[in-house]
């Protein structure tokens, strides 16, 4: 009996030292959303700039991804949350909802009556597409298109693994 029982006590420690583990090492891994999230836009989703992960804070990439739009076309929250941020910065009007798990989206150029604090549901109008200031340089070169970031604790996350659409990982046959 004792055997036996000593035999259920280790394997509880291995147990208990093996969740421990998954937990601590669980906690600086990214936090996925609780609920899925939607495409900003109702369909047709064209995309047009996909996001580029920068070498560093401080170097180029394209931190979101871009869809081609009409101008006035309605931009919906991906997610349920609350209004961030609404205002206009260097010529252009973004928004910026938070979500669960310390998520940030943002999104530009978008014209918005909604006010911080307020709460959207998923799928909800959170504004439309409207035009930058004249002296602003689009974001797009040869189309209207809107931007559409993801960020975590001020890291910036490809919206596409929030909403899908990324191409998965494919290993090359070696030479």
């Amino acid at each position: 009996m004792t055997k036996s029982l000593l035999k259920i006590t280790a394997g509880a420690l291995i147990s208990m030292a093996c969740l421990t583990w998954v937990q601590s090492s669980a906690a600086t891994e990214p936090v996925l959303p609780v609920q899925v999230w939607n495409p900003p836009l109702n369909a047709p989703i064209r995309l047009v700039n996909q996001y580029r992960q920068p070498n560093s804070d401080y170097s180029a990439g394209h931190r979101g991804v871009d869809y081609l739009v009409d101008q006035n076309q309605a931009v919906l929250a991906p997610a349920d949350g609350e209004v961030w941020f609404v205002r206009k910065v260097f010529q252009r009007n973004l928004i910026t909802l938070s979500h669960p798990g310390g998520l940030l989206s943002e999104f530009e150029p978008v014209c918005s009556d909604l006010v911080k604090g307020q709460a959207v549901l998923q799928g909800q109008e959170i504004g439309h597409l409207c035009e930058p200031d004249s002296s602003y340089t689009p974001h797009c070169a040869s189309a209207t298109c809107l931007h559409f970031s993801v960020r975590k604790d001020g890291a910036y996350l490809s919206p596409l693994v929030f909403i899908g659409g990324l191409n998965p990982s494919r290993l090359l046959p070696t030479p």
